[in-house]
């Protein structure tokens, strides 16, 4: 009964999700076009530079190369080893189900399913590993964050957006991203230093926890294992940053393809990385209507035109989509992929 309860409690919130992602889209639309022929005579009255949209698609697939070298290093400091091949097929099915399947099993969770089967490899390393690589992620944006604020872009910029009655004003914006950055250097040394904080005395004393205990224990010494390799952790802070780089241009070169030239780098810079956390909210299927609706307030309150960002916005959003696709591919043929390796061992 409790179960059928949860089943029925996750399609609820899933349809939720998919409502306000769908929501936010159509809102967009409707405040910034009248209808869709607007849009048709946009692409017909404006030079669009196809090579722009182009460069800004290989920046993107240029940051989930980035993303995946990522993943493999933190795996090999637990001596799990996968190919790259590999772990890029299995970042591209998390693509799939992040963005089409409207399900509870996130490209996180199938990422830690995937490698979870490999050799040296268990659930709960996996799932270190992937919190881990989450946590660096979210460091090198609030490091892009906080480094647009010290040059003084958020002061110079003059934010203020109206969100029903509530102003949300430059004060505010940076308050928030300094709260996020305590928080998250906090979540890293509590990663690091799991002893420090007493985690293991905090999980005996949690009645509910204690089923889990072993595999908790396991998280715990991964955790703990990472401290040997801070020189490795140290880099792949470093290649975040480049992929958040790369993801930067992704949005750059797209809106500077459909017309939007008046924001600067260091605009784009400070936009791309709030638009990435907001959308890590799981109020939406894949962060979808969250970004693109944070993009276009973001461009608008910069002084950008903001039916362009929407125009951007869903260009962007279809870029994100095709890995989903590929990924797709890959998850279909994965079975016969498997048998015949497993066909071709046996023969061996």
């Amino acid at each position: 009964m409790a179960a059928d309860r949860q089943k029925l409690k996750n399609k609820l919130f899933t349809i939720l999700r998919i409502v306000i992602s769908v929501g936010i889209l159509f809102f967009l639309f409707k405040t910034q076009f009248k209808n869709f022929s607007e849009i048709a005579n946009f692409f017909r009255n404006s030079s669009v530079n196809i090579w722009f949209i182009v460069v800004s698609f290989v920046m993107y697939w240029i940051g989930i190369f980035i993303l995946v070298l990522r993943w493999q290093i933190m795996l090999k400091t637990q001596q799990i080893n996968a190919s790259f091949g590999f772990l890029f097929g299995s970042y591209l099915v998390g693509y799939f189900f992040n963005n089409f399947l409207p399900t509870a099993i996130g490209g996180d969770v199938y990422r830690i399913y995937d490698t979870s089967r490999l050799r040296n490899s268990s659930g709960m390393k996996a799932t270190s590993i992937v919190l881990m690589e989450r946590a660096t992620g979210v460091v090198s944006s609030i490091i892009y964050l906080i480094f647009a604020l010290a040059v003084g872009f958020v002061r110079t910029s003059h934010i203020e957006l109206m969100v029903g009655k509530w102003k949300v004003s430059n004060d505010l914006l940076i308050i928030l991203i300094i709260v996020f950055f305590i928080l998250s250097v906090l979540l890293i040394l509590i990663m690091l230093f799991p002893d420090a904080f007493k985690l293991n005395k905090l999980f005996k004393k949690l009645k509910f926890l204690h089923r889990w205990e072993p595999k908790l224990k396991q998280m715990y010494e991964t955790f703990k294992g990472f401290r040997k390799y801070k020189t490795i952790l140290f880099f792949t802070i470093i290649l975040s940053l480049i992929l958040q780089f790369a993801f930067t241009l992704n949005y750059s070169f797209a809106s500077m393809g459909f017309g939007i030239t008046g924001l600067s780098l260091l605009s784009y810079i400070f936009i791309v990385q709030l638009c990435g956390i907001l959308s890590m909210i799981p109020i939406s299927i894949g962060g979808i209507g969250v970004r693109e609706g944070t993009f276009v307030v973001l461009v608008g309150a910069l002084g950008g035109q903001k039916d362009i960002a929407t125009i951007v916005s869903i260009a962007i959003l279809i870029i994100i989509l095709i890995p989903g696709i590929v990924g797709g591919i890959v998850y279909a043929s994965r079975p016969y992929i498997d048998k015949k390796r497993s066909e071709a061992l046996s023969d061996s």
